[in-house]
């Protein structure tokens, strides 16, 4: 038996045994004092967020089939946090915000905690997070600016056309909804809602 026959037999069953993936950062500085989001095996679950100064948030989240598939990849790509206490690098780096992992399966739950790390997998799995915590708070400021701020709309589209260049969105089609809003909305700028368009159609068109 090859490794790809191996591969294919047991990864969907690893795949379906963990219950819930948590990821969090806190942060020493910067707008955030902490950013966390855990999903199930479906991608189904939450985010939560704390701004300096301000009360926690928390959101709902469902993750686009294609997000699931970007989720899981990440995660089975690290063998499932196998041989976590090994993550922190050894090299002395600055503060980079300390990461905190923890994956739940019913036969026990395994943990990472670590600043930095060289293993590209891991670092695969924190970038997928961090995008997809940004992308929900832009998100999330989207939602509060199209109730109580419209005239910022424009800025903030702009912000997400940069992150979109960045690369810094982990499931696209998350966004298409509020951006629909944002078109569809009478009250909103022509300019803006024309570049709410245009941002939804290149969200469309992502795989």
């Amino acid at each position: 038996m090859n490794l790809w026959t191996i591969l294919f037999i047991f990864l969907p069953f690893a795949q379906e045994t963990f219950t819930e993936f948590t990821y969090c950062r806190e942060n020493s500085r910067g707008p955030f004092e902490s950013q966390c989001a855990a999903l199930d095996a479906n991608g189904a679950g939450e985010i939560r967020f704390k701004r300096r100064g301000a009360d926690e948030v928390r959101r709902a989240v469902a993750l686009s089939a294609i997000g699931r598939s970007r989720f899981v990849n990440v995660l089975s790509a690290t063998n499932f946090l196998e041989r976590s206490e090994q993550y922190e690098s050894k090299r002395r780096v600055a503060n980079l915000g300390q990461k905190h992992l923890i994956l739940e399966t019913p036969a026990g739950r395994r943990e990472a905690r670590f600043n930095y790390s060289e293993i590209k997998e891991v670092n695969a799995l924190v970038a997928f997070f961090d995008a997809m915590l940004n992308q929900e708070m832009i998100a999330f400021d989207l939602d509060l600016a199209i109730q109580y701020e419209r005239l910022s709309i424009p800025e903030r589209l702009d912000q997400l056309e940069n992150e979109m260049k960045a690369n810094r969105v982990a499931d696209p089609h998350r966004l298409i909804d509020v951006l629909e809003r944002i078109e569809r909305d009478q009250r909103i700028v022509n300019y803006a809602r024309s570049h709410a368009k245009k941002l939804k159609d290149q969200l469309s068109a992502a795989k």
